[in-house]
């Protein structure tokens, strides 16, 4: 097992916490995530049970910079009117800044080179499994099923918020 992999830890058994309670976890999302806070899709729900549940969230030092540009990139895109641009971004604006926020160091930036080696990643989003691995979270959070792959093979607990969706849509189809 690599130093990267050694310092993040895996659940007892690797059992699965996507279904698990946050109580009692530090919670890192990274900006997909993050976003899921403030519209009605896919993700929401869940995304509002952790911030009510979790001891700690935590954010990448980058994260309020990523979900500026998605809600930039939306209002650009006129899928998201302008007051409405306002509300969601001060609304993220206080959420981060009750959040922790991982700095970027030499010891994320460890982390997020290891994650770019195991697979080509945006720095972006080295960036988060590195911060996450770092703060040695207890559950990282995404609506990205690759970053939430890589995340899982680096040794940290992950969840795809899009993956439960689709789970859940399975078993709606296939009782």
């Amino acid at each position: 097992m690599s130093e990267m992999q050694h310092h993040a830890r895996l659940p007892a058994g690797g059992a699965d916490l996507a279904g698990a309670s946050a109580s009692g976890m530090r919670v890192m999302l990274d900006a997909s995530a993050l976003l899921k806070r403030y519209a009605s899709e896919a993700g929401h729900e869940r995304v509002l049970d952790l911030f009510a549940q979790a001891d700690g969230l935590l954010v990448a030092a980058h994260c309020q910079s990523e979900v500026a540009a998605a809600l930039l990139r939306r209002r650009r895109d006129g899928c998201l009117p302008e007051a409405e641009f306002e509300r969601v971004w001060a609304a993220a604006r206080r959420d981060v800044a009750d959040m922790v926020r991982v700095p970027l160091d030499d010891h994320v930036e460890r982390f997020a080179f290891a994650a770019m080696d195991h697979e080509p990643l945006r720095v972006t989003d080295a960036l988060h499994v590195g911060s996450a691995l770092a703060a040695n979270v207890d559950l990282f959070v995404t609506a990205d099923r690759r970053l939430a792959q890589v995340a899982r093979a680096m040794g940290l607990p992950a969840e795809c918020l899009d993956a439960a969706v689709e789970m859940t849509r399975e078993e709606v189809m296939n009782p």
